[in-house]
Parts: C-alpha cells; sequence; structure tokens
C-alpha cells in the first residue's frame, strides 16, 4: 500500500501544473507539465569564431580590415574573393579550388608571404579615399615631390615650377591646393634632395638584402675639368623578384686622380650610402685613364680590400670600340688621305662653297662630311660612307686643289682599302649597338663577341689559303679587275687589320673564355650542356668562386644532374614567356633543393653586362651641367642626376613611404 502511494506521489509531481482555483482536483493531475523545447544549434556568429593568423600561409587567405570586431570576412590572396565562413574547413574547401595554381606558382614561404603582402596592399589601396587619405599638408607635400619628380626625370630647370604652378591655376582657378603649392626653385630643389636621399636609401636597402651585387664606375669631366665618378649598381630585388639598374651616387674627385685615390674616394661615398663589400661580386669600369694599370689601377684596388676574388671587367662597348682603334693601326695610310682630302677642302671658302654647289642634292650629306671631327677616329665609318657617296665631286675638288690627293684618293690599293672599310666598319657599328642591348645577360654578350671573333678567323683563313674576297662583294668585284699586285697589296692589308682585331678581341675579351664553360645559366636543359659535369671544369668553377663564403659549392654535380631530370622544371623553362632571369629567380625562391646551384647563378647574372644604365647616366650628367653650368653644388648635382634616372611615373611612386622617410 505504501508503494502505490510513493507512485501515485511521483507522478504528481512530474505531471503537476498551474490550474485554475475552482478546477476540479482530477483535471489538476492529468494535465501534464510542458516540456521544454530542444535549443537550435548556434550560428558560428554566436560561437564568437576569430580568425587564426595561421591560417594566412596554409590557406593564403587574410582578414578583410573592418570597424566591426563581430562582422569578420576573410579574403582570398590568390582570387580576392570573399569567405563569410570564419571557419577552417570553410578556408580548406576554398584553397583546395586554387590547389594547382599554388602548387606550381606559391610553394615556398617567401612566395606566399609576397603574396599576402601584395594583396593586403591591392586591398588597402582599394579602401583608401581618393584625397582624404592624407592631410591637406601632407597633401601638398607630395604635389610638390611630384612637381619635383617630374621635372626631375625631364632634367628641366627647377626655375619652371613657378611656371607650372601659372599653367595650372589658368586651367584650373579653383584648385585650391596648387594656390598654396610652394614651387619656388629652392623649395624644389630641396624636394629633390629628398627625393635622391629616399631613392639612395632605397637602393641601399636592397642591396643589403640582395645576394649578390656589382658596380659600375663611369668617370665624366664637369664644365671646370674637374674629374667626376657615377657609382652604378646592379642587384637583385628581392621585393619585385627582377634584377635591377641604378644610379648610387656621384663621386668628386681632385684634378689628377690615381686608381687609389678614386678608390678611396669611392669606398668613402659608399659608406656614406651605407652599402658594404660582403656582397659584391663584379665591377666594370670604362677605359678612362685613372681606370687603367696594372699596379694603380681601381680594380686592382677594389681587388685588394675584398675578400672575395671579384669579377672585374672594363666596359663591353668601349673594350669593342678600343680592340677596333687599334687594328686601324693597320690603314694608316688609308685614313690619312682621307682627312687629308676633307681638310684639303676645309682650307678656304671658295674650296668649301664649289663643293657644296658640286653637292646640290637636297641632303647635307657635304656638310656633315666636312663638320665632322677628324681627331675623332670613331666617326671614321661614316666618313668612310659620305666618301663613297660624294666621291666624284670630291674629286673634282681636289684636281684643283690638291692633283696629288685626287691621284692617292684614286689609287687601286688605296681604293681597294676603302672598300673593305666601306663593307666592314658597319659590321662593327652592328657589334658595338648589339653589346649595348638591355636585358642581355654577360653570357649572351660574350657569346656574341665569340660568334665576331670566330667569323673574323674564318675570313682570315680564306683571304690566306684562297685568296677569296667573295665576304665582301663590292671589293670581291672591284679586284676581280685588277692586276696580281694591287690583289697582293689589298689582301695583306686586310689580312692584317682583321688578324689584328681577333687578337686585340681575344685579348680584351679574356675573361669570357671561362664563362663560355658554363652555360649551364643560359640553357640548364641542353644536351650539348653536359661539359659542365667534367671534372676540370668543375673544379675550375669551384676554384673561382671559393672565396664567396655565402656560396655551397659541395654538391654542384649531383644539383645540376637531378634538376636535369626535373621533368617539371625542364615544363617550366621551356614555356616561352619565361626568361634565364626568371628561372633562376624562381628556382632561388621556391627550390629549397635547387637553391645552392641557384645562387651561383645569381652570381653571374648579377654581373654588369649592358652599357645602357651608365650611358643614360652619362649623357643625363653631361646636360644637367651644360644646362646649370657651374651653378649647382657637388650634392644638387647628385640629387638631380639620380631623380632624372628614377623610371617610375608618379601613381607607381610610393609617396607614403618617401613622406614617412622625411618625417
Amino acid at each position: 500500500m505504501a508503494k502505490e502511494l510513493k507512485m501515485q506521489m511521483d507522478i504528481k509531481k512530474d505531471f503537476k501544473q498551474s490550474v485554475p482555483e475552482n478546477a476540479p482536483e482530477y483535471d489538476a493531475a492529468m494535465v501534464p507539465q510542458k516540456q521544454p523545447a530542444a535549443k537550435k544549434s548556434r550560428t558560428w556568429k554566436e560561437e564568437n569564431r576569430r580568425f587564426q593568423e595561421q591560417w594566412e600561409t596554409r590557406f593564403l587567405v587574410f582578414l578583410k580590415p573592418t570597424n566591426s570586431i563581430s562582422e569578420q570576412v576573410a579574403v582570398c590572396a590568390v582570387c580576392k574573393k570573399e569567405i563569410s565562413q570564419i571557419k577552417m574547413y570553410a578556408m580548406q574547401r576554398h584553397y583546395k579550388t586554387h590547389a594547382g595554381e599554388v602548387e606550381q606558382n606559391y610553394r615556398g614561404e617567401f612566395q606566399r608571404r609576397k603574396l599576402l603582402n601584395d594583396a593586403k596592399s591591392e586591398l588597402e589601396r582599394q579602401q583608401e579615399r581618393p584625397r582624404d587619405f592624407l592631410k591637406k599638408a601632407d597633401q601638398i607635400w607630395v604635389a610638390t615631390f611630384k612637381v619635383a619628380l617630374l621635372l626631375g626625370q625631364a632634367r628641366k630647370s627647377f626655375d619652371n615650377g613657378e611656371l607650372v604652378k601659372k599653367i595650372i591655376l589658368a586651367v584650373q582657378p579653383e584648385n585650391t591646393l596648387f594656390r598654396e603649392l610652394p614651387l619656388s626653385s629652392d623649395m624644389l630643389q630641396r624636394s629633390t634632395r629628398d627625393l635622391a636621399n629616399f631613392l639612395q636609401n632605397e637602393i641601399a636597402e636592397k642591396v643589403a638584402v640582395s645576394p649578390f651585387y656589382s658596380l659600375c664606375l663611369v668617370e665624366t669631366l664637369d664644365v671646370m675639368k674637374n674629374p667626376k665618378i657615377i657609382v652604378c649598381v646592379r642587384f637583385f630585388d628581392c621585393a619585385r623578384c627582377c634584377f635591377t639598374e641604378g644610379v648610387l651616387c656621384q663621386v668628386s674627385l681632385t684634378e689628377r686622380p690615381t686608381g687609389q685615390h678614386v678608390f678611396q674616394c669611392v669606398q668613402a661615398r659608399m659608406q656614406e650610402c651605407r652599402v658594404s663589400f660582403d656582397n659584391l661580386c663584379g665591377l666594370s669600369a670604362d677605359g678612362a685613364a685613372a681606370m687603367q694599370g696594372a699596379q694603380a689601377g681601381v680594380l686592382n684596388c677594389f681587388q685588394e680590400s675584398c675578400p672575395q676574388n671579384l669579377f672585374l671587367f672594363r666596359c663591353f662597348a668601349h673594350q669593342e670600340v678600343l680592340a677596333s682603334k687599334a687594328s686601324m693601326g693597320s690603314m694608316d695610310e688609308v685614313e690619312s688621305v682621307v682627312k687629308k682630302c676633307i681638310s684639303a677642302v676645309n682650307t678656304s671658302g671658295v674650296n668649301k662653297e664649289r663643293f657644296a654647289t658640286l653637292c646640290e642634292t637636297g641632303s647635307e650629306t657635304h656638310v656633315v662630311l666636312l663638320n665632322c671631327n677628324l681627331a675623332r677616329w670613331l666617326s671614321f665609318n661614316d666618313n668612310v660612307q659620305w666618301l663613297f657617296e660624294l666621291r666624284g665631286e670630291l674629286l673634282e675638288v681636289l684636281n684643283t686643289v690638291s692633283p696629288q690627293l685626287a691621284q692617292k684618293l684614286q689609287d687601286p690599293g688605296v681604293h681597294g682599302c676603302l672598300l673593305f672599310l666601306k663593307e666592314f666598319l658597319p659590321k662593327l657599328a652592328s657589334l658595338n649597338l648589339e653589346l649595348q642591348k638591355p636585358r642581355l645577360t654577360i653570357f649572351d654578350h660574350v657569346e656574341v663577341i665569340h660568334t665576331f671573333r670566330m667569323t673574323i678567323a674564318d675570313i682570315v683563313q680564306q683571304l690566306q689559303e684562297k685568296r677569296d674576297f667573295s665576304v665582301f662583294s663590292e671589293l670581291s668585284g672591284f679586284l676581280s679587275c685588277q692586276d696580281e699586285s694591287v690583289q697582293r697589296k689589298v689582301g695583306l692589308a686586310v689580312t692584317k687589320y682583321l688578324r689584328i682585331l681577333s687578337e686585340d678581341l681575344d685579348h680584351c675579351f679574356s675573361e669570357g673564355n671561362f664563362f663560355r664553360q658554363y652555360t649551364f645559366v643560359t640553357d640548364p636543359f641542353s644536351n650539348s650542356g653536359s661539359g659542365f659535369l667534367a671534372a676540370d671544369k668543375l673544379t675550375a668553377l669551384q676554384d673561382r668562386l671559393a672565396s664567396f663564403a655565402s656560396l655551397d659549392l659541395r654538391n654542384l654535380q649531383y644539383l645540376m644532374v637531378h634538376m636535369r631530370n626535373n621533368a617539371r622544371m625542364k615544363t617550366y623553362f621551356s614555356q616561352p614567356n619565361v626568361t634565364v632571369q626568371q628561372f633562376w629567380i624562381k628556382v632561388y625562391l621556391s627550390e629549397d633543393t635547387y637553391r645552392p646551384l641557384a645562387k651561383v647563378a645569381l652570381l653571374f647574372l648579377s654581373l654588369f653586362s649592358t652599357t645602357v644604365l651608365y650611358e643614360r647616366a652619362f649623357s643625363g650628367l653631361h646636360c644637367l651641367m651644360s644646362k646649370y653650368q657651374n651653378s649647382l653644388t657637388d650634392a644638387n648635382l647628385e640629387a638631380s642626376l639620380l631623380v632624372s634616372q628614377e623610371t617610375r611615373d608618379p601613381a607607381d611612386f610610393p609617396f607614403q613611404e618617401l613622406l614617412n622617410f622625411c618625417r
């Protein structure tokens, strides 16, 4: 009985509900108590999930900047799409859609970080308001920098700043910002110095993190005949993943500098720029007097001060020209006749007027011929071409002025040599232009010189064995109508000229024989590149590079064989839009296995191989000095030179970083 009573009490307890007071007792006992509804699962927002930092490099996503902490959105760095669910499976699912592209292009940690940083910077630029991201004072400052940059790139005087301001206000009188803009000459000069200091600091920072860099020294004279050195640098830009060339600084010298003095001044200036010699791999210099000499030359001074065995060169184009000049010694008689003929016509105004009358063909070739600088042998190629174009008119004047010169000019031996020079000198000029092409490696230039020298050797062999002039069509046609003595005389002169030129090219570019042994840099998958694996060549390479402490030369042979059998690397190299530099940069950044081999390639690719930069800098410095004469101080002249060599447009220039640097 007690047990049944307890069960009834338990049932009432479970089904007890509030009922009206006048309700019957049995209703209260029979009404069940309402059970609470099951709670729904929480959303990801209610779960208060947070973006995890490790997801960035793992899934290549980053958190979109926002003012709300609860409204978190992730952005894919590859496709720039937004991911609303802050959950790992959502990140992983989206990441798998780019698995192929990521595997090919973003395998290494450096590549992934660079992609993330670029995507973040791009998103920040998109979110910035076009004008309100800077305060008004900063806007005025940036506008002044832009005017200084554009004037400097155009090599215009600072006095043009006020004219620019007047033009803008005339077109847009409502432009209040420009009305307040200070564009005086002094202000633009200070802005140019700030720009130059920023550019110099930017190069110094990039050189410091580059595996290797090389220098090029170019000597010139100012209007007071004081020598100046332009210091150019070539390095691997890790931020942009490419090789970059730029002007680092300018050095003023004494009246008669020695190689030791040049080195000390350049070294002191580079220390001011915070650029050390630790990762210096090569040095190139022009043919100026201070750069030459076995004991006191600046190249030797640099080598003595650096623990690493530097690659030392003189300018490729200058070396080729010097070799050409030496070979012209075998043509002294012909060159003397040409110069005397031109001087004879220039002796009086009557002769010049008569020559001009005979040459009235609508062109100014006769004026150019008479006004050429006879002291400059570099222009002798043009003289010969113009001479043949106006040969009849020149002979008519010479028959009156100097019959002996006219007779010498018509001598079959002289005429045959002139025909040879007329056909051959343009080939030398083409070689010079080939050496000045941009974006060529030092291996390309060495191959150009070698091909030209071997061509000359074949021609000399044909002339000596068969007296075959068929390679020179006009000369061959002329000699076919001459007697044996003329053919022998011209043949000996031409053979001597070509032999001297070939020997001088071999002497001037003797370093090229080393680079031709290691063409694996330019074509690592070529079957002919197996010569690199020879023990003697491998040993020679290791001995030459042993002084570079950052290089690992122990397993080069194995790495070379391993990479040659890597189908994925071979496929990437064979793509038509992939250059040699791009290939080795990718290997260095994303292929840890082959990085020691890639670092050797980067050393070779860091060497100066073209004259494009220092010819442009040389021209820019002369333009600035001729415009300003001697009014610019050395500091202002250097600043103007550095800004004039800047190639970025204002839209691409990092003015925000410049403002931070100036502060």
